[in-house]
């Protein structure tokens, strides 16, 4: 679903301030959070829009810090079916590295290859980079041991791409969020839009002022930015692509557009908008910008949607509730939510699995060592022990397992210097925490949900390592990495696991998915001294 790399010193800075926040400035902030109640749980009627119905209040008291939101941060997958693809921007090369065979093969592609994304295509294994000194893309399509590349022209200061479902659109575009102390006058609002099939010319649009999101209808129709003024909407359907309208997502002018949490449903039809500290969630028509705005009992800490973007799924931390918003229904009829009290539970976030039925639950502000499993059919849940506070949560695909990323509290008592649990969650059965001697800086999930990958990185202690996570049995192996891991994913064709790390010549560690045998390439970046050994 995500295919952006992410800069490991940007994760790094985020596990260090979730690890502080979870330990030593979160004791003064648990007043009023009751201990774990017993499993179970029932529907209560329907919300009243804007009634506190037996809450106490209407708009409850903020008793703690915004949740945390990392799991993009630990994401960095830029393999297609049967290729791993890394780029090197002093050379100007991309390396391909077919994950079968280890057959190591580079390219050149502009100056400066940097940002990398997959691109889907049904009848090539398909990846495009954006050279950030040339200002130019290079799509790479290899088919049959064959390798073809186009160039297409993009506008300056881009450091993302969002692509298409289908594969026919690639938006180069500039992510706000990635910026060290941007100029004022930078707003990253040049949007490079490219239709790869080559039926439309490459088109620069102009969206509103620094985006943070970038993101297609289903039908790739429409693409949408979401920026400080609003959502901006890019029609792509005509001779051109043309930024048609800009929507607001809130009524309130002075509202701080960082603290706006937005979702899209996939086909394009709503954008619903959390704010931090506030109990209202705006539901805004992308049609004509018509804006509903629903209060509910407390303040929003969280708010995702089901896969199908039928349901979204709103978490009030202080009245310890979870609140479902039907869509399209809500709005229509914004007292048309059900809300879902967890009697003595801490929850602020909610994470949907893929299967559209499981949601966990958990806090990443307040030193909980448990998590919510929540059967959004039934509405019956259940409380899963972790033993360590959540950092963030990665569910499997069919929602079998879940990763989970702790912190680690001042007063754990421990010589680890990070830890993750993984927890059969389907099987209601206790999750294996292991402790790690680096913190985790990367996950990649197999398709199959059968295995994941945990990359751990301590520069200062130059620690390194990957752990592979067996499912069902719990197993965990870890493995000595040479080198700082920057990435990891899992080449579905393949059945193997790689791990990217930092070397001036390259090196990537690639791990069977069945056997747990590794090996190490070293050195891809100059073909004739690529180094094949077992891993060390």
């Amino acid at each position: 679903m995500k295919h952006g790399a992410r800069i490991v010193s940007a994760v790094a800075g985020l596990m260090w301030a979730a690890t502080a926040c979870g330990s030593a400035d979160l004791s003064g902030n648990a007043a009023g959070f009751g201990p774990a109640a017993e499993d179970g749980g029932t529907s209560a009627p329907s919300g009243s829009g804007g009634s506190s119905g037996g809450y106490g209040g209407g708009t409850s008291a903020d008793s703690g810090p915004p949740e945390i939101k990392v799991e993009d941060a630990y994401q960095s997958p830029v393999s297609t079916g049967q290729y791993v693809w890394v780029a090197n921007p002093s050379s100007g090369r991309v390396a391909y590295i077919q994950a079968a065979t280890l057959a190591v093969a580079t390219v050149a592609a502009g100056d400066g290859p940097t940002y990398l994304a997959a691109v889907p295509d049904a009848t090539a294994d398909s990846a495009i980079v954006m050279n950030v000194r040339s200002h130019d893309a290079t799509l790479l399509r290899a088919s049959g041991g064959a390798l073809t590349t186009a160039t297409f022209p993009l506008a300056a200061d881009l450091n993302a791409w969002s692509v298409s479902a289908d594969g026919r659109w690639a938006l180069a575009w500039g992510d706000a969020t990635r910026a060290t102390s941007p100029d004022p006058t930078q707003g990253f609002q040049d949007v490079s839009v490219l239709d790869l099939s080559g039926a439309v010319p490459p088109t620069i649009v102009s969206v509103g002022y620094r985006p943070v999101k970038v993101t297609f209808s289903s039908d790739a129709s429409r693409a949408f930015a979401v920026t400080q003024d609003g959502i901006s909407v890019i029609d792509l359907t005509g001779a051109a692509p043309l930024v048609t309208k800009n929507f607001p997502v809130t009524s309130d002018p002075s509202q701080d557009p960082s603290t706006e949490d937005v979702s899209i449903t996939p086909d394009g039809t709503y954008a619903l908008v959390r704010t931090d500290g506030s109990p209202t969630v705006n539901v805004v028509a992308l049609s004509d910008g018509r804006l509903t705005p629903v209060t509910l009992p407390a303040n929003a800490t969280d708010l995702t949607l089901t896969p199908a973007g039928d349901r979204a799924l709103v978490v009030l931390r202080d009245v310890s509730t979870v609140v479902t918003l039907p869509v399209p229904g809500i709005a229509a009829n914004p007292a048309s939510y059900t809300t879902l009290l967890l009697p003595g539970q801490t929850v602020g976030r909610a994470i949907v699995a893929d299967d559209g039925v499981t949601a966990l639950l958990f806090t990443t502000v307040l030193p909980v060592d448990s998590m919510i499993v929540l059967d959004l059919a039934t509405q019956q849940f259940r409380t899963e022990p972790l033993h360590l506070p959540v950092l963030a949560v990665f569910p499997t695909h069919d929602a079998s397992t879940a990763i989970v990323l702790h912190t680690l509290p001042a007063d754990a008592g421990t010589s680890a210097q990070g830890a993750f649990s993984v927890a059969p969650v389907g099987a209601n059965l206790p999750a294996k925490l292991v402790g790690t001697d680096a913190p985790p800086n990367a996950v990649a999930l197999s398709p199959a949900s059968d295995r994941a990958v945990v990359t751990t990185r301590d520069d200062g202690l130059q620690v390194y390592a990957a752990y592979l996570a067996k499912m069902p049995s719990l197993e965990v192996d870890r493995f000595s990495l040479a080198s700082p891991p920057i990435g990891a994913g899992v080449v579905a064709g393949a059945n193997v696991a790689w791990i990217a790390q930092s070397n001036p010549e390259g090196r990537i560690t690639f791990i069977d998915l069945v056997t747990s045998a590794a090996r190490t390439l070293t050195g891809f970046e100059l073909g004739s001294r690529v180094v094949d050994g077992s891993q060390p």
